[in-house]
């Protein structure tokens, strides 16, 4: 039986945050995206430098799903990049939330969701949106089962690659 602690990432969970978003992302968007278009966001976003500052900022809200039955204590989820909003600072903005693929359905995304949501009320956070592209059936079907409604719809170039967002909003 997994035990699964979900905290705070230290810069030794870097490399399993780039693993689950990596798995995340193939499994999310092998089939809509274009290959060279999920490696060039995987690098970009998820160049080791970078991941290792949104676990050292203090702005950002960065929580792991760690599963505590092994050894290693291996990353199997990652709540990513939740900014306060620049202009808004009663509003939140969810960067990523990626489970293992092989994870998925045990409660994991929801546990990590739950913590990310519950930090950033403390914050005094009452709104929170989340981009999520289209074709993301798994990531839709996550938030919308969480009471997050269509807010706006629009498109992003990803790399060159034109792909329909949606943008959901939930007061928290």
């Amino acid at each position: 039986m997994a035990i699964i602690a979900v905290r705070e990432p230290t810069p030794d969970d870097v490399p399993g945050v780039r693993r689950v978003a990596r798995r995340g992302w193939e499994a999310a968007y092998g089939d809509v995206l274009d290959p060279a278009t999920i490696e060039r966001a995987l690098e970009e976003w998820y160049a080791p430098a970078f991941v290792r500052e949104s676990v050292e900022r203090e702005d950002v809200v960065h929580l792991v799903a760690v599963d505590e039955s092994g050894r290693n204590g291996a990353v199997v989820g990652d709540a990513g990049g939740w900014l306060p909003d620049a202009d808004d600072p009663e509003r939140g903005v969810v960067g990523a939330l990626y489970v293992d693929p092989d994870r998925r359905g045990a409660g994991i995304g929801t546990r990590l969701f739950e913590r990310a949501l519950d930090t950033r009320r403390e914050q005094g956070v009452t709104r929170v949106t989340i981009r999520v592209l289209a074709e993301n059936a798994v990531g839709r079907s996550f938030y919308e089962s969480r009471g997050f409604e269509v807010a706006a719809e629009s498109a992003d170039d990803l790399f060159g690659e034109t792909r329909p967002v949606v943008t959901y909003a939930s007061e928290i």
